[in-house]
Order: structure tokens, then C-alpha cells, then sequence
């Protein structure tokens, strides 16, 4: 049997009657393919590895453009002619073009390998001269048919000639000459518990591998007269599959809902982003509204198409769509500061009908209408756990990297904001209020089934209160666009407590762990740090709180003793979006290295209470430093505790045997080491020391671009007077705390950075030998690892430029503002080395 018959053999007839006018073009296509395979004698088709010229149909398209970089980036060797509307040739060309240069995906590199045919797929032989169609049959070794209308709210009678019977130059070209492959772009949408968002009668459905849809249920759903789309595609898809009892390879992509690249770029026409637009555009949202539901990349879709096709092991012949199930929680578009209220669906209809032909949807109400009781039910999820993705899987030759809800969303906005001239509606502003945050906050209790008020004390509220008041005021300096990152931010925060809280109440038990003697290194920023909580981190003796774990203190479900801190956890791959949507990342290249899987500051806890210092470092807000200096902070330490708590719960559920005793890290302590000594009277702590003349440097250098990111810019002399009072006081608080407690000090190890970085092994000795701990070789072994792969990213990166001139100080300055701390280290001999 032909590879063709043997992909064929898998995929099931459909269930039911076609509607008559369908059957009649099944029927009309089916004799078209037999006529034409009887009046050609056409070779056996190349396998995909040996592809040179392929045809591409639709390039111009919203997913069309995507796929043509597709395959030329995945075979060199390849050109790609484009079918396109168009006057001549070089008309044909500057289309194409302009639809790379609207994405902004242009290769300069691929354009050569790109050819332009003006054509017009609604005719014979694409309106081509047969010599020039003959010249077609003679080069082209696949066909990818992407071309279609795809309004949805058509009657099928309207769509035929475009999207039924284009089809028939495409099996002119490969039934001519020798067997070409078909790769056809059908949708999911054939399937109305899909296009329903498997809601209400649909929500126990399930789409299996290979299935067809069920014609009844499509009768139903999609009326012939008013949703006549997706029958178009299963008319296609039938011939097609006709067309493989002949020997042609046909590959039908049942393609998802994809709007969107991951890049943010978005198609304007479509009726989901449409919609959204509307609500933004009327400032309402209709009950049961929904961010859940499929949003694939299209740069994705398409890659993975490309993939498949010239995948010479392809096996199978339908390919449905399902992205990675979400990562995260469900989210709303509050948890971007963008706030609309919520109303009816009758409410929402008339208030965007009453922008008249301004409303995105203006024109759309027939398939509103008619969506509207699945769309906004609140029953819709994403389709990541229905539809079986067996043979997408199996036959794209590597992984598929769907990009998460959260950064197709963040990233969407972003676009937005960066090319308001050409968005055709109006731009989303989020905003950060109080109130709504609170509202955000009662949906977690709720959703937890937690108390509020024990979730969300007065004191956490008051913290949240004054955050708000002191990023919105006009002297934080910061950038709207920007606010929608705060306000997820803030709204992260609030789910935690949510979560921890219902944690805690799921195991009372946590209660009752001890924490006992933690080590804090409490040295001041840029002072190594981040790079000794990391090489102790090696030694197994130790517990550390990895980046994701801060992201979210709770794995879904409270899976500890399968998921949390392995690599199936999903809250690592949650946290490397956030990090990467964020910006961060590039920001900090060179600075400070980011990873999720690395320990990380406990500043973290401090924040799901909404009263860290970290907030002073991203923002110009001095009134809320004001209320952190005069506030009492037993009860933001107490929740530190509570926390700890329940991450000791999970650690001893996650670990069959041993314990560990945790090391934590945050400069930011050293402001509060009085709440910090009542809370854990038993801590062991590490100062790292470093002259503040060349950490000052360095420390006003990384505010500055981290305030550059979210912030206009301040004067950087400013910056440097505000950083030199505020880094002199922490510094000043430490040494107030270490003279009013002498018998604390031999729960202490001063650490100078100069002998740390000359040999960072023999310091964690001698850390270990002053508290008594062993140091096992296996430790130092794993420690000696580590620093040889720090050593090589360190010879591979840019390095830290920063000069104290840079922001207005001199080594006099610093020094006078840390005269009480240069004269304490220097009673401790800890500047012997640093000359």
C-alpha cells in the first residue's frame, strides 16, 4: 500500500448526511480529482527531503506571512512562489513585503529565496497562461493552500468560490506532471464543541485523534445560511481526502484559534480581538467574559506546520491544534489595572451599538448573537485538556514552545502601546486602583474559601493602600504603560495570600513547624551576596528558596510530594515567563543573573504583605519609604514566619528522609533586624563588607535601569544623593543593632567581598568553621562545579560599567556619609584587605 493509502487508513468517515448543497460539491470536487488523475500520467510525488520549489498560497495573510519565513529558515535549500493578487510581478512582491514589514518579521537574507507570482486562485490554473502553468506542474513539489475567506457570519453559498472551489487549481497543479504533496489549512472550528469553547451541553466533550466532526451536532451549531465557514473546510477536507486514494499526500491542519504571534502582533480582523476591542471600546465587559479560551501563537501554528511538512517520517494525516495546558491561574483583564464594569449581555450589545459603526463589532452581530451563550456563560475554557494532539506531537520533529496566556496577553499590549498609529481601535490604559484590588482580593478568599479578614488583615490592606498612593503619585515618575505590569504584580500577590492562607487551613499542621536557627546574609547590596547564597546553596545540609517558589508558595493542588521542586513543576515554567515577559532579564545582563531554579531574595515574603523596602529601589517613593521607616513591622516579620512555615511543610513532604536548615538572603534586612531577631530569636547571620565606595557605584548603576524600565528618567545626580542617604542609613541601622546587642555576636560571621572572591571555597570554610558545621567533600566538590560554570558565563558576558561620577558622587562623599560603618568595619580589621 502507498504511504498516502496508509496515512488515509486512519482517518475514520464521516458520521451523517452533508447538507445537500455540500454533498453536491463533495460530489463536484471528487469527479474533478478522478477526471484529472485519468487524464494524467503524473510521476510518484519527492519526499519532503527532497522539496526545492513549493508553492505557497494566502502568504499575504495574517498566518500565511509566518509560514513562508518558516520553511525558508527550516530548509536552505528551498524556494517558496507566493500566489498573489496583484498587477505584476513586482506589485506580487512589494505585498509580500509589506505584510513582513507590518509584522515586523523581515529577513533580508530569505528575500532572494522568495519569488512573486500575480495570480488569482479563483481561476483555472490561477489565471496563469498555460505555458507559464505547464512551466508550474514542472517545478513545484508541494502545494501549502492557506488562501481563504475566513468570514466567519457568511452564508456557505457566499464562500464557495473562494474557499471550495480554489481548491481545484491547486489539484490542477498537483494531479499535472508528477504527484504533488497537499498541505491544507482547515480549523479546528469544524467542531462545534470547539468553536462553542466547550461550554454548556459541550463541556464534557473531547475532540480524539483523527476524529471527524459530527454532522448533526455541526447542523446545529452552524446553521448553512449564517455560519457557513466551517463547512467550506470539511468540503475541502473531504476532497482531499478523496484525492489520496490517487496517491496525492495530503496533510489537513486543523488550525486553532491563533490571532496573535507571540511577538504580540495581532490580527485586527479577527472576531476574538475584535471583541476585546469592543470591550475596551465601550468600557464594558457582558458577564462570563473570558481570557481562558484558546490564544495560539501564530508564529507557532505556522512553524509547526512547516516542521510537519517536510518531516520525511511524517505518519499522519490530521493534525489538531492544542496549545500546553496554561500556565498560572485563570486571569482577568483587572489583573492588568485594566478595569471595566461588568454588565449584561443585552448591556454590553446596546452600549458598543451605541458607538455605531465605530464599535469593532459593528457588523458582527449576527455571530455575536449567536456565540454569546457559550462565548460569555462562564463556562469556556481553553481547549488544552479536549482536543488530543496525538499527532502534532508525534511528527513535529522537536518541542513546541507554546508561550503562555499571560505572555501572549502581556506581550499583545505591549505591541499595542509601541504602534498606536496603526491599531485600528482604542488603546487599553491600565491604571492601579485601590478599590479594585481589594475587589480582586475578595474573589481569591472566595475562590480559596478562606476568611478575608484573616487572608487579608487591616495591616497588609494599609500596606497595599499606601503602595498604590505612592506609585500613582506624580513624583514615582511612572510610566503608564507600564502599570498594567504593577498591576498583575500586586494581583500575583494577593492570589498568594489567598493560597497560603487555604494551605495553611488545609494542613494545620504547618502551624506547629519549627524553623530553627535560619542564617540570614544580610550584606549590603553589591557586596557578593547573591553569589555566596548561591554557592552554599550546592551543600544539601541547606534549604534555599528557589525563584519560582516565590513566584508561587503554593504548587497547584498542593502536589509536594510529586511536583514541588521537581522538574515537572509547573511553576517553574509560570516564573520564567513572568522573568522574561518582564523585561528584566535584558535589563540586568550582566548585573545580576537571573534563574528561577537559583535562590533567590526572601524580600519576596515581605512583599506578599506589601511593606518591602524593594519598592523604593523601582519607584521615586519617598512617602512610602517614610511609612515603611515609622511603621512597626512584628507582624510583616510574623508573616515571613508563617510562610517559612509552610515552605518547611513542603520541603519535609517533598524529601523522604533528612532535614535541612535554611539560608535566606535580603539586604533589605539589615533595615529591620529588630522585627527580624523577635520573629527568629534563634538566626545565624552572615555581613558581607565591601568599600562603599566602589559598591555605591555599582548600586546606583543597577537602580538606575531598573527604574529606567518602569520610570522616566530622573537626574542621575538625584539618584545618587537619594541611593547615598538611603544605603548609608541600612548600613547605619546594622551597626545601631550589632552595638545595642553584643551577646548576639556569635551568631555572627563578617565576610570581607575581597577574600570571598579570591577564593570563595576556602571563606565558605571558614563560614562552616565558625558555626560548626561539617563540610563534606561531596559539598565542596559540588561547590568547585558550580564556580567553574560561573567563571566561564563571567568570560562570555558583558561586564557592569559604573562610575560613581556617573551620579554625582566622590569617594569623599561616600565616605562621609558612611562614617559610622567605615569606623565599625575597621575595629573588626575588615578593610585590611581591600586595598
Amino acid at each position: 500500500m502507498s504511504e498516502s493509502g496508509a496515512l488515509r487508513r486512519e482517518v475514520p468517515p464521516l458520521t451523517g448526511t452533508l447538507p445537500p448543497q455540500c454533498r453536491h460539491d463533495v460530489d463536484s470536487l471528487r469527479r474533478f480529482i478522478d477526471e484529472a488523475h485519468g487524464r494524467s500520467r503524473a510521476s510518484a510525488p519527492v519526499g519532503p527531503e527532497d522539496f526545492r520549489e513549493v508553492l505557497l498560497t494566502g502568504a499575504t495573510g495574517f498566518l500565511g506571512r509566518f509560514l513562508l519565513l518558516d520553511l525558508l529558515r527550516r530548509n536552505p535549500k528551498l524556494t517558496v512562489t507566493c500566489i498573489v493578487r496583484a498587477d505584476d510581478a513586482d506589485h506580487a512582491l512589494a505585498r509580500i513585503q509589506a505584510a513582513l514589514e507590518e509584522a515586523e518579521i523581515q529577513e533580508e537574507e530569505l528575500s532572494p529565496r522568495i519569488r512573486a507570482l500575480p495570480g488569482d486562485i479563483h481561476l483555472p490554473r490561477f489565471g496563469l497562461e498555460p505555458p507559464q502553468f505547464a512551466d508550474l506542474c514542472q517545478r513545484i513539489d508541494a502545494v501549502y493552500h492557506l488562501a481563504a475567506s475566513l468570514s466567519v457570519a457568511t452564508p456557505y453559498v457566499a464562500l464557495r468560490r473562494t474557499n471550495v472551489f480554489s481548491i481545484r487549481a491547486v489539484l490542477d497543479l498537483c494531479l499535472a506532471t508528477r504527484l504533488k504533496h497537499i498541505f491544507f489549512a482547515s480549523t479546528m472550528g469544524v467542531f462545534p464543541e470547539y468553536s462553542c469553547g466547550f461550554a454548556n451541553e459541550y463541556s464534557g466533550s473531547r475532540i480524539t485523534h483523527q476524529m471527524q466532526p459530527d454532522l448533526a451536532s455541526m447542523k446545529r451549531a452552524f446553521p448553512l445560511g449564517l455560519l457557513g465557514y466551517p463547512w467550506t473546510k470539511v468540503v475541502v477536507e473531504q476532497a482531499l481526502l478523496h484525492a489520496t486514494r490517487v496517491g496525492v499526500p495530503v496533510a489537513l491542519f486543523r488550525l486553532p484559534h491563533a490571532n496573535v504571534a507571540s511577538t504580540g502582533f495581532g490580527n485586527a480582523d479577527d472576531v476574538a480581538v475584535r471583541t476585546v476591542a469592543a470591550v475596551v471600546d465601550a468600557g464594558r465587559m457582558p458577564e462570563g467574559f473570558t481570557l481562558q479560551w484558546s490564544q495560539a501563537a501564530a508564529d507557532v501554528v505556522a512553524d509547526t506546520m512547516a516542521a510537519i511538512s517536510l518531516n520525511p517520517d511524517r505518519r499522519f494525516t490530521i493534525y489538531h491544534y492544542s496549545e500546553d495546558p496554561p500556565l498560572g491561574h485563570e486571569m482577568q483583564l483587572s489583573d492588568f489595572g485594566l478595569y471595566y464594569k461588568t454588565v449584561s449581555y443585552k448591556a454590553f450589545k446596546r452600549a458598543c451599538m451605541s458607538r455605531g459603526e465605530q464599535s469593532p463589532l459593528h457588523g458582527f452581530w449576527n455571530l455575536i448573537d449567536h456565540g454569546a451563550p457559550y462565548w460569555f456563560s462562564g463556562d469556556a475554557t481553553a481547549p488544552s485538556h479536549r482536543v488530543c494532539s496525538r499527532a502534532l506531537q508525534a511528527d513535529c520533529p522537536g518541542p513546541i514552545e507554546w508561550p503562555s496566556p499571560y505572555a501572549m496577553l502581556r506581550r499583545s499590549l505591549d505591541w499595542l502601546r509601541a504602534h498606536r498609529e496603526r491599531w485600528p481601535y482604542r488603546i487599553p490604559e491600565s491604571r492601579l486602583d485601590y478599590n479594585h484590588l481589594v475587589r480582586r482580593a475578595e474573589s481569591f478568599a472566595s475562590e480559596y474559601d478562606v476568611p478575608f479578614d484573616v487572608a487579608f488583615p487591616t495591616w497588609k490592606l494599609e500596606g497595599l493602600q499606601q503602595l498604590v498612593q505612592a506609585v500613582t503619585a506624580p513624583e514615582a515618575g511612572a510610566r503608564d504603560e507600564r502599570y498594567d505590569y504593577v498591576a498583575f504584580d500586586l494581583t500575583r500577590r494577593l492570589r498568594n495570600n489567598a493560597s497560603l492562607e487555604a494551605q495553611h487551613r488545609r494542613y494545620p499542621e504547618i502551624a506547629e513547624q519549627d524553623v530553627g536557627r535560619p542564617v540570614f546574609i544580610v550584606g549590603i547590596n553589591r557586596t557578593g551576596t547573591t553569589f555566596l547564597h548561591r554557592l552554599m546553596s550546592r551543600d544539601p545540609r541547606f534549604w534555599t528558596l528557589r525563584g519560582y517558589e516565590y513566584v508561587e508558595p503554593v504548587p497547584a493542588g498542593g502536589d509536594y510530594a510529586t511536583l514541588a521542586d521537581s522538574a515537572e513543576d509547573p511553576r517553574r515554567d509560570f516564573a520564567e515567563e513572568l522573568l522574561n515577559a518582564s523585561g528584566i532579564v535584558d535589563m540586568f545582563k550582566g548585573v545580576h543573573h537571573f534563574d528561577v531554579n537559583e535562590p533567590e531574595e526572601d524580600l519576596g515574603l515581605l512583599r506578599m504583605g506589601f511593606s518591602a523596602w524593594g519598592a523604593t529601589v523601582w519607584f521615586h517613593i519617598p512617602d512610602f519609604g517614610r511609612w515603611l521607616a515609622g511603621k512597626d513591622m512584628s507582624e510583616s516579620y510574623a508573616f515571613h514566619r508563617r510562610a517559612m512555615q509552610s515552605y518547611t511543610h513542603q520541603r519535609r513532604h517533598e524529601r523522604s528522609s533528612g532535614e535541612g536548615q535554611w539560608v535566606l538572603k535580603a539586604p533589605f534586612h539589615l533595615l529591620e533586624l529588630e522585627a527580624l531577631i523577635a520573629t527568629y530569636p534563634d538566626a545565624l547571620f552572615i555581613q558581607t563588607h565591601r568599600e562603599p565606595a566602589q559598591f555605591m557605584g555599582s548600586w546606583c548603576s543597577l537602580v538606575d535601569r531598573v527604574r529606567n524600565l518602569s520610570c522616566e528618567p530622573r537626574p542621575p545626580d538625584d539618584l545618587g544623593a537619594e541611593q547615598l542617604e538611603f544605603m548609608s542609613r541600612m548600613l547605619d541601622c546594622a551597626v545601631e543593632f550589632r552595638s545595642k546587642h553584643p551577646e548576639l555576636e556569635d551568631r555572627w560571621m563578617d565576610v570581607s567581598f575581597y577574600d570571598f572572591v579570591e577564593d570563595p571555597v576556602a571563606m565558605v570554610a571558614r563560614i562552616y568553621d565558625r558555626f560548626g558545621w561539617p563540610l563534606e567533600e561531596e559539598s565542596v566538590v559540588a561547590m568547585d562545579e558550580w564556580l567553574e560554570v560561573q567563571a566561564d558565563k563571567r568570560r562570555s558576558e558583558e561586564r557592569h560599567k559604573y562610575d560613581l561620577a556617573d551620579f554625582g558622587l566622590t569617594r569623599d562623599k561616600v565616605d562621609d556619609a558612611f562614617a559610622r560603618y567605615l569606623r565599625f568595619v575597621s575595629e573588626r580589621g575588615l578593610r585590611e584587605s581591600q586595598l
